[in-house]
């Protein structure tokens, strides 16, 4: 189905949203996902455009990764998501994936992110409707790891998502939104959380703020990251610094960041910086990485506090 209003959106009952499809179809196609009643948004207007009001960036779910990266009001009022949005995947995927699907992406696990014929010599895990964690077998829950780049930037921002839920049209924190939409995803195959995103939101930096994102992968812009961080400082609200693909969701580094505003050396805050992702990151085994090696990659926060040079 490919509806061209909110309200034929709305009134499609209970169905899994599409943006562009770049995370489910392949999901699909190795039956980690079972999703039948598909509904695209791709020609849905009313999910699209990025604006300035009311001293905040508003901006469409359905807006491409791609358009986001060239807009200026992002890139100038936001630039740490402008940043995230273009070094995500590739540039023919950032040509059509979403602001809305790259936030509603699925977690990812070595163990499940394979062949239907490759796991079917292990034990069905939670996400694909077992009872077990095959990288945490003592834990209750999936320990699959959130990837989105996006996310970490809007949550620096403190971004709002509006949603529809229950017919309920309303505005929820970003890392609400996402926090719930990681742990439905984590139940078992095909469980997602029942939400249309409809916009994001969030204040426009304030004067004198630096605010930038960085990315460390394989291949920068392909792969998934194996680590992302997002910084801002300067100007007249507390620092901030987010680490991603850490955990099964964007980590808030408060004790590092409260460092940024007592102006302590790069040494210092690199070294604290290691000392909170021992306590909040949750990395599993990857493909490329081993949980113990990743946590070694937090020298790599030192490549955004040269913001804190920036006039």
């Amino acid at each position: 189905m490919k509806p061209e209003t909110l309200t034929e959106v709305l009134a499609a009952g209970r169905v899994t949203y599409v943006g562009s499809g770049t995370d489910l179809m392949p999901l699909l196609k190795n039956h980690v996902r079972n999703d039948k009643n598909l509904l695209f948004l791709d020609r849905v207007s009313e999910l699209k455009g990025i604006k300035e009001a009311d001293r905040l960036v508003d901006i469409g779910a359905g807006e491409t990764l791609f358009d986001i990266t060239q807009n200026d009001l992002v890139r100038t009022k936001l630039p740490a998501v402008s940043q995230a949005a273009g070094v995500t995947a590739s540039p023919q995927i950032r040509n059509i994936a979403t602001l809305g699907g790259n936030i509603m992406q699925d977690r990812r696990c070595f163990y499940f992110n394979q062949s239907e014929f490759w796991r079917s010599g292990l034990e069905l895990c939670f996400k694909t409707g077992g009872a077990i964690c095959h990288q945490i077998p003592n834990s209750p829950v999936c320990r699959a790891i959130y990837y989105s780049d996006v996310a970490t930037a809007l949550v620096l921002y403190e971004a709002e998502a509006e949603i529809v839920e229950d017919g309920q049209r309303r505005w929820v924190p970003v890392t609400e939104l996402i926090t719930r939409h990681s742990t439905a995803n984590g139940l078992a195959c095909g469980a997602h959380l029942p939400v249309l995103v409809v916009r994001f939101r969030a204040k426009i930096s304030p004067a004198g703020e630096r605010g930038g994102f960085f990315k460390y992968a394989m291949r920068t812009t392909i792969d998934f990251p194996l680590i992302n961080f997002a910084l801002r400082c300067g100007g007249d609200r507390p620092a901030a610094l987010i680490a991603g693909a850490v955990a099964p969701e964007p980590v808030l580094l408060t004790e590092t960041a409260a460092l940024l505003d007592e102006n302590a050396s790069d040494e210092e805050i690199v070294r604290s910086c290691q000392l909170e992702l021992q306590k909040k990151a949750l990395p599993i085994r990857e493909a490329c990485i081993p949980p113990a090696r990743k946590k070694d990659l937090y020298p790599f926060v030192a490549e955004l506090l040269k913001l804190r040079q920036k006039s």
